[in-house]
């Protein structure tokens, strides 16, 4: 295959032409992405399709079960509550595997990409599993690491609401309105500084040598010089990719809304009124979606990946300029 010029990675772009590119590079290619990763994405909506069926069916379930014990008997049954924790600890144990799926199923992508940016093509993979193991792990790796990273903001907010309770009891109650505020603020200024970590973590799968948390000290300030490219890119490709997701997960977010509504219905003594295999319905149809939604959303991994060839290309031409200027 002939390299194409115009989407040649190391080349300093404005947002519009990121997206551009971007969007080129995955639907030209698609079928050899297609190719390389469906089978890892279809591990990846038969996790979100466990994970959705147990919310959609069993917390509207137990949730009934929680009202009426306390309505007849101004209490919860101890039996219904471990229920309800287990069910709980199901949905993150669940939530953990449909992140580290989505970060597996994302590798055979990132592969080709990285083919892309070493030979200026994609070629059509030999077998099913193109992406080498290593680069399957610096996957997972960076995905679960940069999660960590985002966290660490909540952490400290919730952290700050603890000490302000044990210090003044109530205090949270006595200060809704103002908490909540400040909770917004809060999380608005963490999703802005969170911007550069998509560059963090496509340098650090993109370049082998070096280690997560180097590239992080190393290059999160180069993401933040460029926060303004990263920002236009991600805010347009995320409405983009947002407004689709919510088309095509549209059934099964149908399905959920009519199972919360057949329960709350039961409670004011009407029939439950759901079909017998309500299960299964839910469970394939979330799998269905959520295949479809897995490859909607890797444009956004596209964009990111011509976010980082143009901050490197214009990295590149800052350091060449500073090097003249010495000599």
């Amino acid at each position: 295959m002939e390299k194409q010029d115009d989407l040649t990675l190391l080349k300093p772009r404005s947002y519009r032409r990121v997206l551009s590119a971007g969007f080129r590079l995955y639907t030209s290619h698609f079928r050899r992405l297609f190719k390389a990763s469906w089978q890892m994405a279809l591990l990846y909506s038969l996790a979100c399709g466990a994970l959705g069926t147990l919310t959609a069916i069993k917390i509207p379930e137990l949730s009934l079960a929680l009202q009426q014990q306390l309505t007849a008997m101004q209490g919860v049954m101890l039996e219904t509550l471990r229920e309800y924790m287990f069910t709980l600890i199901g949905i993150l144990a669940l939530s953990i595997l449909s992140l580290a799926t989505l970060a597996l199923a994302s590798a055979p992508i990132l592969s080709k990409m990285k083919e892309h940016k070493d030979t200026g093509a994609i070629t059509t993979p030999p077998h099913w599993l193109t992406a080498s193991p290593h680069l399957m792990g610096r996957s997972l790796k960076g995905v679960f690491l940069t999660v960590l990273v985002m966290l660490i903001p909540i952490a400290i907010f919730a952290l700050f609401l603890l000490l302000a309770e044990l210090m003044s009891q109530g205090f949270i109650v006595r200060h809704i309105v103002t908490t909540i505020v400040a909770m917004c603020v809060w999380l608005i200024i963490s999703v802005l500084f969170y911007l550069p970590l998509y560059h963090v973590l496509m340098k650090y799968v993109m370049e082998a040598p070096c280690g997560y948390w180097h590239t992080l000290g190393h290059h999160y300030s180069t993401g933040l010089r460029h926060w303004g490219l990263l920002f236009l890119v991600f805010f347009i490709s995320g409405m983009f990719v947002l407004f689709v997701t919510l088309v095509v997960t549209l059934p099964s977010q149908i399905l959920n809304f009519a199972n919360q509504q057949a329960y709350s219905g039961q409670l004011m003594g009407d029939a439950l009124g759901m079909p017998s295999y309500i299960v299964p319905l839910t469970f394939v149809t979330t799998v269905l979606c959520s295949f479809i939604q897995f490859y909607v959303s890797q444009v956004t991994l596209a964009h990111n990946y011509y976010v980082y060839g143009s901050i490197e290309a214009r990295e590149q031409e800052k350091k060449s300029l500073e090097t003249t200027d010495k000599e």
